[in-house]
């Protein structure tokens, strides 16, 4: 039984938001009585991704996690190819943790996993201390997770953290790591520095026609021209083909007849209530307070402004109290019983229920009953009209499919058979937007392996539920291109590496300028035309312009003064710098910075520690046969999310 006030693991915590969503809730969850949490057995997958002892990684799992990481915009959808390995992998490493702290003799009960998970809950599931059942059943549903799983994966999240913290228990900061890293981090120097920057030499870069053939020759393999496809493709439009749809008074009430029982509603009521909370401890209290807004209701005071100061309900009170319609079996007993009682306009007296005092008015309260046909017109003509449109889009879709693949030389009687006109595209590349469709990966990716003559495996459905069935007309395949056609490709490559000579050139010759005047970089910068810049004192994380952080001159911090530094090459160039001063950092500030440099450090070394316990862990239950790993089918697991083998 999950009990919010029991004590707590709080340096265990599990992070649950992979698994738990926020999921909007109306207040009228407020009143739902919770009944315990239910659990239910989660499917199995065939296909296993690991193995370590007996605890299984299945593609399911993998897949689950990447799905709702992708939904949470946690992982870009573009980038899973480099990221799903890492997720696996980690995955992995989850279970082999926990795997040896059980060995280890760790344990978790039932009591830590129930805690563990209600640390993480969000409030919309949380009532008064209470799991609300039906809302996290629906949460866990919605993420594809049963609640089995959803305790199996904390218990294992709790045992792993369990391992990592006994493996981080040992590490230890000197107070000479401590000042060394304030060292690090607060001396100072300043630099003077000449950035050989690219765009000077811009035109000097450009190369002749003999060297973009020479290039080209030396680079023949890398320019290639891209497979280009005709297509012919017969269209779809769901807005034209549902204009020759029109029921009849007859079809209506066929549909009215079969599909009466959604047309009956229950016995319901509309009401609005105002909730004073209430414990044992402070019931008599909160009694009267409920008593005195229920006077100033009968005195005939605005009830909607009555319930948004009153109020302990936060999601009905700044509506007035609205919890629109309930119908029997929605709310707990005393506040149905009191609801269902009353008249329209009618407010009740106190309702105690577990959550505290209501006062509660009726607005409407409707029978059980049958809507009539003339009121559900309207609804029984889209259903009507949606169902005939699916019906006759997936007619004509199967008939354009079958036609084209009867004549695929000819698809504009495919296209006169099913009422349209065909759309051609000429020569276009993989990706660029068609005619009439526009950029479409869905065609695209249905294009993608058809040479001349053939037809896409089935309809293809866009956005807007335009459907397209294509028959490629002419393929091209990939070749090498000619230097003419690679031109732009051959010059970009052919300057970029001609740039990169000059600057390393004209670099070269400036730290031999520099040498050659005993290190003196200014002198050397004026005789060659290169400007050179002096930084006030700065720490490592301080700017120089045109070079970026000044970490990128790590020797400049342990070098001497006067030493000359680089060539370095950075985003902007090649730049030489020389350590014109130094300034230590002032220990004054020690004292104040030394205890959250030792955490930061402790932190770090624990991380470096768990990571490197963590890789041979797996080392050495792979060499036990402990753990397997099927890179086969995580290759296949990375083709079907990427669709790249």
């Amino acid at each position: 039984m999950f009990d919010l006030f029991r004590s707590r693991e709080k340096a265990v915590r599990i992070t649950l938001t992979v698994l738990l969503g926020l999921v909007g809730l109306s207040m009228v969850t407020y009143l739902i009585p919770s009944s315990g949490v239910d659990s239910t057995t989660a499917s199995s997958d065939s296909s296993v991704v690991a193995k370590v002892g007996k605890i299984q990684l299945t593609s399911q799992q993998v897949n689950r996690v990447v799905q709702n990481l992708t939904r949470q915009r946690q992982l870009p959808p573009d980038l899973l190819s480099v990221y799903v390995p890492t997720v696996i992998q980690q995955m992995i490493t989850e279970r082999a943790m926990a795997y040896e702290a059980e060995r280890l003799g760790m344990k978790v009960n039932a009591d830590e996993t129930d805690n563990a998970i209600l640390d993480q809950l969000p409030a919309e599931v949380v009532k008064d201390g209470k799991v609300d059942s039906a809302t996290l059943n629906a949460m866990l549903q919605q993420q594809g997770v049963s609640m089995t799983e959803l305790k199996e994966d904390t218990a294992r999240g709790l045992l792993a953290a369990r391992l990592r913290q006994t493996v981080s228990a040992g590490v230890f900061v000197s107070p000479r790591d401590v000042e060394s890293e304030y060292h690090r981090r607060n001396d100072k120097v300043k630099i003077e520095f000449a950035l050989v920057s690219p765009a000077k030499y811009q035109a000097e870069a450009q190369p002749t026609d003999a060297e973009l053939a020479a290039w080209y020759n030396g680079h023949k393999s890398s320019y290639q021209t891209s497979e280009k496809r005709s297509v012919a493709m017969i269209v779809l439009d769901p807005g034209k083909v549902s204009a020759a749809i029109q029921p009849t008074d007859a079809d209506l009430h066929k549909e009215y007849t079969a599909s009466m029982e959604q047309f009956r509603t229950p016995e319901r009521v509309q009401v609005r209530h105002i909730l004073i909370k209430s414990t044992a401890a402070d019931d008599a209290d909160r009694k009267l307070k409920a008593e005195g807004v229920l006077k100033l209701v009968q005195k005939g005071e605005d009830f909607a402004k009555l319930a948004d100061r009153n109020s302990d309900d936060p999601g009905s009170a700044k509506q007035g109290g609205e919890l629109g319609f309930i119908v029997k079996g929605q709310t707990v007993p005393e506040f149905e019983k009191a609801a269902f009682s009353l008249q329209p306009g009618q407010t009740s007296d106190l309702v105690k229920t577990t959550y505290g005092y209501h006062v509660i008015q009726v607005e409407k309260h409707e029978q059980a009953r049958l809507q009539p046909f003339e009121e559900v017109r309207a609804q029984l003509t889209n259903s009507f009209m949606q169902r005939a449109l699916n019906e006759q889009m997936q007619k004509l879709a199967d008939k354009a499919v079958a036609e084209l693949r009867k004549d695929s030389a000819h698809p504009e009687k495919a296209a006169a058979a099913v009422g349209t006109t065909v759309v051609r595209a000429e020569n276009v590349k993989a990706g660029d937007p068609l005619p009439v469709v526009g950029a479409s990966k869905e065609l695209n990716d249905a294009l993608a392996p058809l040479h001349k003559g053939e037809v896409t495996a089935g309809p293809v459905v866009l956005p807007g539920n335009r459907v397209v069935v294509a028959v490629v007309t002419d393929y091209a395949g990939p070749r090498q291109a000619t230097l003419e056609e690679a031109k732009e490709d051959v010059r970009n490559g052919a300057l970029g590496q001609k740039l990169q000579d000059i600057l390393t050139r004209k670099a070269a010759d400036l730290e031999a300028k520099a040498k050659a005047l005993n290190g003196d970089l200014v002198k050397a910068g004026k005789e060659l035309g290169i400007e050179v810049k002096t930084s006030p004192d700065i720490d490592r994380q301080g700017a120089l312009e045109g070079v970026g952080n000044a970490s990128q001159l790590a020797d400049a911090f342990v070098k001497p003064v006067g030493t000359l530094i680089g060539p370095v090459t950075v985003p902007g160039g090649r730049v030489l710098a020389k350590v014109a001063g130094k300034t230590e950092a002032d220990m004054a500030g020690f004292a104040a910075q030394s205890t959250k440099i030792r955490d930061e450090l402790k932190t770090q070394k624990s991380a470096d520690r768990t990571k490197l316990f963590e890789e041979g862990l797996k080392k050495r239950l792979q060499n036990e046969g402990k753990l397997t790993i099927r890179q086969d089918v995580v290759a296949r697991i990375l083709q079907n999310l990427t669709g790249k083998s």
